[in-house]
């Protein structure tokens, strides 16, 4: 039976900017499948500061509708006033500055005009948005992409990890259905909230390719230029390239680039529409990550190329299994530029961790077992 959607991702998830927009793009693509109508919500300054532009798939969204924290500046209006008055006596969100009582407003108006079946948030910080009044008679599901208090912990240490954690406990159990992708996350969200967490996994097209046709690359990277990203690349530059041959073509795709000096054997693109001329022209993916929470979409969708991937312990985080999978980790440099040697080197193991790589890929990234997921929480 088809629902109607209202599904709220602060960023344009057409941009193909990053991985976190990736996963929101795959996800309404999975509920399109599903054959549901689906109205989109950004919010506008966001959208402004990562310079998206409104553009979006069709086939996909129905309606794109913004939400700004603050009126617009007409102080001749009512609007305009009251929300001035109320930011006097009250703040935004300590973890949320984007979430007002203005933003809230906005988005419950938006909601109240369709009265929609089914609510997405992506974020459990912008739990605020839901209105316990207007909202209560429809399903209320949190798409938590990280485990939060982690991810902020990683960026400041000193961090009150008690009081944001709770916050975030706080936040989840307003929603009927809480979303995970990562397994260790499931487990911890789980815990403490039962069995309305559910783990679905980031998906992707089969795009298995034959491994005959000549390579253009023998690495690859894929990143925005979040900090997790920067360190993790320029942590690699540092210990791992000097360590081999020049003759090795490295390929840098994302905004990461900015951060990447030029070498003869490296590639930087900036952006790209679709990575799949890049990932179809390499041999290996890496993922030199030192920080970070949650599944690396980066490295499922390598996998989904058949391409074995080379990385760092964090890595595989989120993996039901940290063996067999496609993926060689290691946090020594030393070791990380064998396991590269190895397979560009050795034919036969090459072809086994790519046999591995689609193994892994089909038993838990297909596409057919997410639209199985997201159909049993929505029905």
């Amino acid at each position: 039976m088809s629902k109607k959607i209202l599904f709220f991702f602060p960023e344009n998830p057409f941009s193909n900017r990053a991985g976190n927009v990736t996963r929101a793009k795959t996800t309404l693509a999975i509920l399109k499948k599903l054959g549901h109508s689906i109205d989109l919500v950004g919010v506008k300054h966001i959208y402004k500061d990562m310079q998206d532009t409104n553009d979006f798939d069709e086939k996909i969204i129905d309606n794109l509708f913004f939400i700004s924290p603050r009126p617009p500046k007409k102080k001749t209006t009512i609007e305009y006033w009251k929300y001035k008055i109320l930011k006097a006596y009250k703040k935004p969100s300590s973890s949320n500055q984007s979430l007002t009582d203005f933003t809230k407003k906005e988005f419950r108006d938006i909601f109240n005009k369709k009265k929609y079946d089914v609510l997405i948030i992506n974020y459990e910080f912008w739990a605020g948005l839901l209105d316990p009044n207007s909202m209560k008679n429809c399903l209320k599901i949190v798409d938590t992409h990280d485990w939060i208090t982690l991810n902020e912990f990683y960026k400041n240490k000193s961090l009150d990890v008690g009081r944001r954690f709770n916050e975030e406990i706080n936040n989840l159990s307003k929603f009927d259905k809480i979303v995970t992708i990562s397994n260790e996350e499931f487990f911890v969200f789980k815990s403490f909230l039962g069995d309305r967490v559910v783990n679905i996994p980031p998906s992707f097209p089969k795009n298995f390719v034959d491994e005959n046709r000549e390579k253009q690359y023998d690495l690859i990277f894929t990143g925005s230029d979040n900090p997790f990203n920067i360190e993790g690349i320029q942590w690699f530059l540092k210990n791992v390239l000097p360590l081999l041959s020049e003759t090795i073509k490295i390929c840098i795709v994302g905004r990461v680039c900015k951060h990447v000096p030029d070498y003869r054997n490296i590639t930087k693109i900036i952006f790209a529409e679709d990575l799949s001329s890049y990932y179809t022209q390499s041999r290996i993916a890496i993922c030199p990550m030192i920080k970070g929470t949650g599944i690396k979409i980066k490295v499922v969708e390598a996998l989904s190329y058949k391409l074995p991937v080379v990385g760092t312990e964090r890595a595989v985080d989120g993996f039901s299994s940290k063996l067999d999978n496609g993926c060689l980790v290691n946090n020594d440099p030393e070791i990380f530029k064998d396991y590269i040697i190895a397979l560009l080197q050795d034919r036969a193991y090459y072809e086994t961790m790519r046999n591995r790589a689609e193994d892994y890929f089909k038993n838990n990234f297909s596409e057919n077992r997410t639209l199985k997921l997201w159909n049993d929480i929505i029905n």
